[in-house]
């Protein structure tokens, strides 16, 4: 018997045989992205019928492929508005125990919301695979529900989802119109619909617990295997720095440059962040490389104070800022460089189209927006980096721009020529 996966495909490749057929009847060519099938079809029986039933095979196998993080993340926002609800009133997690179905009055009365609420909520969400109905009124986890009940901070991303980056995003057409061509990071579509004059991080400060919300969920997609810090380990020769000094420039609590100096003896590290965040970091210094290992207050934007070190590495700091501000980062660090030396990034790369597989680019346009919608950031083709660079200072060398296979991140190499 053919697995449910095999069985959607068989689907989908019937339905789209009975559709081709019936528009070769009609003298129509077959379905092509640069022509839209003639409105008068869409009623016709021996299209609508076959139609609906591939779309939503399509729909079944693409969350089978993508998972529950797929069903979760890649939703409509009035699904997603569904879901976040269903997170808010915490109905994942309100099935008796230790028991994979229940029926709507169950839910009702463990979640505290009416039962009419209740199944007008959960049934919205039938459609994007987060529960399923398999009997009538008798509700049965999915794997997307189980994520939502058991993993908190998928449930911390929904939330800063819907309430930081939706609203934010739905506003950029009206930010271009009031400013056009801004790149300042108060000047976004997160500025009006938040109604504020502060950037999206200095607003969400003035809420207790907002900024640890955001931070929460955003930690979320750094948890993949993309995200090692292995890609930037072995992809770089660190070996070739001989009693080499890096400075990790916003560097956090140095999870990366730590890990780099764990396997290179003969390293140096210094990690430079605001104050606030150096305080935190120094007690996670490692005690097997604590006499290599510095943490220093520094903001990026001031002249950077450690001169003649080997490497300046910065790992996702820029796509955070528009190139006017990027620029200003690059530039705040010539002062203290030496011939020769490296700055490394460690950033998204956006494909150009054609380049990589659609859901990729897909993914990384998405997180484009965002950034734009919430600070006017950017995440950067090949073509941007070099342009970066270039108008920053014209002694910025490009060496290489590479992804490594397995990689969510690039690694951007430059040498300074000066």
């Amino acid at each position: 018997m053919a697995s449910r996966a095999g069985q959607l495909v068989e689907t989908i490749s019937q339905r789209v045989l009975e559709i081709e057929d019936f528009l070769k009847t009609q003298g129509v060519p077959n379905l092509s992205i640069e022509q839209d099938i003639p409105l008068n079809f869409q009623g016709n029986p021996n299209f609508a019928s076959p139609k609906d039933a591939a779309l939503l095979a399509c729909k079944e196998l693409s969350t089978l492929l993508g998972g529950s993080f797929h069903a979760i993340t890649n939703q409509t926002a009035s699904e997603f508005a569904n879901t976040q609800a269903i997170c808010r009133f915490k109905i994942p997690s309100s099935f008796p125990p230790d028991r994979e179905q229940a029926t709507y009055d169950q839910l009702a009365a463990n979640s505290g919301l009416a039962e009419p609420e209740v199944r007008r909520l959960v049934r919205s969400t039938l459609s994007s695979y987060i529960f399923s109905e398999k009997e009538k009124g008798v509700v049965t986890r999915t794997a997307a529900s189980r994520m939502l009940a058991n993993n908190p901070l998928m449930v911390q991303w929904v939330e800063m989802t819907a309430t930081e980056i939706m609203p934010a995003t739905l506003k950029i057409a009206d930010a271009i119109e009031k400013w056009p061509e801004s790149g300042e990071p108060n000047q976004t579509g997160y500025n009006i619909a938040n109604s504020t004059e502060n950037s999206a991080f200095a607003h969400m400060a003035k809420f207790p617990g907002r900024p640890e919300q955001f931070a929460k969920a955003m930690s979320l997609f750094s948890m993949g295997p993309g995200y090692s810090p292995k890609w930037l380990l072995e992809n770089y020769p660190w070996d070739s720095l001989r009693n080499g000094t890096l400075v990790d420039v916003g560097g956090s609590k140095g999870e990366y440059s730590i890990t780099i100096a764990q396997k290179y003896p003969q390293i140096k590290v210094i990690v430079q962040d605001l104050p606030d965040v150096v305080d935190r970091a120094k007690s996670s210094t490692p005690a097997d490389s604590a006499d290599r290992i510095t943490f220093m207050a520094h903001d990026f934007f001031t002249e950077q104070p450690i001169k003649g070190a080997d490497v300046y590495l910065m790992r996702w700091i820029l796509h955070d800022w528009s190139d006017v501000y990027a620029i200003r980062i690059l530039r705040a660090l010539i002062p203290a460089l030496k011939k020769e030396a490296k700055i490394v990034l460690h950033e998204y790369i956006v494909p150009e189209p054609g380049e990589t597989l659609t859901l990729q680019d897909r993914t990384l346009r998405i997180f484009d927006t965002a950034v734009r919608a919430l600070t006017n950031g950017k995440e950067r083709e090949v073509i941007d980096w070099k342009a970066l660079f270039a108008e920053a200072d014209s002694r910025f060398h490009v060496l290489s721009i590479e992804k490594p296979t397995g990689s969510s991140l690039g690694i951007i190499v430059v040498q300074w020529e000066g």
